[in-house]
């Protein structure tokens, strides 16, 4: 014990999960997650009972479904055990009460905040692997050895992986945003390996890890698709030691690619249910990706994609963060020679790789898009910031230290004011107000997707309103589903409208230039006459109804918009006398 309290890292590492522990309880207890697009509490049962049905499919891949299942297996067993029967409507009742959701999404969410740590150790052995020694000639009075240098860079990079605000948010939800990335970062840690100790057992360790990566998200593709030939290439370019071993280094990495690529098909259903995963290809390749696309294909959309990533980074991490992540880059390919070279890259390449393979073909830069680049470049700001830090000139010291420290606390800002979102989310304001002011069996009419509701008070009559198909709506207790035109009369005493919904039917539609396109989904909204006509109106105090209450973040942190979950406004109208 005295050895850990002793080590940098732990204390980076404790911090880190004190920065993701105001999110685990977010919304609970309830029957449905908060975290738009959330894995658990509801999808990875869905996900595995989807993934081996005959010609069903399920979005994402069911690894990180089976070890949800196995870390929640008491409470499914005590939710079958208490279900009436094994029919399929009370099983659904019983697993949908908020005490075994929320047992389920806070499992889900200590699974993506253990995940989240280990990124960050990662970080911090792949950058102690590679680091090259001191910048310059040793200082007077002070023995800054190779091995120092490396263990100091390595914890600037854990520490910037711990600082990064993406990482803190979906450190601490149940997207599968982490989970993918903790196994690709073990994948390119493990490929680093295999040069730095020349060692091509462990290509094995790297396949099983990318196999694992591509199984709990298919886009974990992307970060290998270019990055590993490119490696491999530069590898046998730049050093004799692989020539020279080509057949042993063959025999390795095929073997392990071809055991790692059975793997992966059996896991996600590709033996066992061909036709499904041939529907669920098509649908990633098709409606899941284009239908989403804000940039137009090729040379046009790219320069504007590229703009507003670096304006992304620029804004959420900082100019000096970014400068740093560059410097280290230009310091690493000067510094360092042949195999340390190559493995040092790796990052680099990963970076470039999902950038063009994802991106540019999925063509979107939100949030999660653009959190395997933050990860990553966190390995060369480890470099650069303990090269100039303990540079051998005192001035470039003292400018260093204090330049990181600021950037330091800005980035502390940043994830403070996740937390803070999170903590003081409009939603719990939205609730308190219901439960001071709707009565026993006053009528509540609401809107849009489990993740951006409230929770409704006990008593109220609650009714979530839309056209679409009600065996698509993911139920909640206590909520009648109806299906109906939005502009169709039914008479409810408050109306609730989440903003991050609604705003597909407020925003105005104007021409977008540079680049950017209204995606097929948002081009569907502003068709929507019924949505459009009716939303305007009732915001504008049209329909007999008036704004009683708004809901909205006002705190001492800055406001934090992420995946459509953070600081977004609740609009409770009533009806007018």
């Amino acid at each position: 014990m005295r050895t850990a309290l002793r080590n940098p890292l732990v204390w980076i590492l404790a911090a880190a999960a004190g920065l993701r522990l105001a999110g685990l309880c977010w919304g609970l207890p309830a029957s449905d997650g908060w975290d738009d697009d959330g894995f658990a509490p509801r999808n990875f049962l869905t996900a595995l009972a989807l993934t081996y049905k005959h010609g069903a499919y399920f979005t994402y891949p069911p690894l990180h479904a089976f070890l949800l299942a196995l870390l929640t297996l008491p409470g499914i067993l005590i939710a079958l055990l208490h279900s009436p029967s094994f029919h399929q409507a009370d099983v659904i009742g019983e697993f949908t009460k908020p005490g075994f959701m929320t047992f389920f999404a806070v499992v889900g969410r200590l699974v993506s905040l253990v995940m989240s740590l280990g990124i960050i150790w990662c970080l911090h052995e792949m950058t102690r692997l590679v680091a090259a020694g001191p910048l310059g000639e040793v200082h007077s009075g002070s023995v800054w050895t190779t091995a120092q240098s490396k263990s100091r860079a390595g914890l600037f990079a854990a520490g910037a992986g711990a600082l990064g605000f993406g990482l803190t948010y979906y450190g601490q939800v149940s997207n599968l945003d982490v989970p993918y990335l903790f196994w690709s970062v073990l994948a390119l840690l493990w490929g680093m390996r295999v040069v730095m100790e020349r060692a091509p057992r462990h290509f094995w360790g790297a396949a099983l890890f990318a196999g694992a990566a591509i199984a709990t998200k298919d886009q974990a593709c992307a970060l290998f698709a270019l990055s590993l030939p490119a490696f491999l290439l530069l590898w046998f370019g730049l050093e004799r030691w692989p020539r020279e071993n080509i057949g042993k280094i063959g025999v390795t990495l095929f073997s392990a690619a071809a055991v790692a690529l059975f793997l992966l098909l059996l896991v996600d259903g590709a033996i066992t249910n061909p036709g499904g995963f041939v529907r669920r290809l098509a649908f990633l390749a098709g409606p899941a990706s284009q239908d989403y696309a804000e940039y137009f294909s090729g040379p046009v959309g790219w320069p504007a994609l590229l703009a507003d990533m670096g304006r992304y980074f620029a804004r959420g991490y900082g100019v000096v963060a970014v400068i740093l992540a560059v410097l280290g880059l230009i310091l690493h390919c000067v510094r360092s020679r042949g195999g340390a070279r190559v493995a040092g890259l790796l990052p680099a390449l990963g970076i470039l790789s999902f950038t063009l393979c994802f991106n540019f073909a999925a063509l979107r830069s939100d949030d999660r898009f653009l959190l395997p680049q933050a990860v990553l470049s966190c390995f060369y700001i480890g470099i650069a910031a303990e090269a100039l830090a303990f540079s051998v000139r005192p001035w470039i010291r003292l400018a260093a230290r204090a330049a990181l420290t600021v950037t330091a606390l800005v980035a502390l800002h940043q994830c403070i004011a996740v937390n803070a979102a999170l903590l003081l989310d409009p939603r719990y304001d939205a609730q308190r107000w219901m439960s001071a002011h709707v009565g026993p069996g006053d009528s509540i009419e609401t809107y849009g997707q489990n993740c951006f509701l409230p929770h409704f008070p006990h008593g109220a009559t609650v009714m979530r309103v839309g056209p679409g198909d009600l065996k698509l709506r993911n139920p909640l207790p206590g909520i009648t589903e109806v299906q109906a035109a939005f502009g169709a009369r039914r008479g409810s005493r408050f109306i609730v409208v989440s903003t991050a919904w609604a705003w597909r039917y407020l925003r105005p539609g104007v021409a977008l230039t540079g680049g950017h396109i209204y995606s097929r989904l948002q081009q569907m909204d502003f068709r929507n006459g019924d949505g459009q006509l009716y939303f305007r109106r009732l915001v504008s105090g049209q329909l007999g109804y008036r704004l009683v209450h708004a809901s909205h973040y006002d705190g001492l942190w800055p406001a934090v918009h992420i995946h459509d979950s953070l600081d977004e406004a609740i609009w409770i109208f009533e009806r007018a006398p």
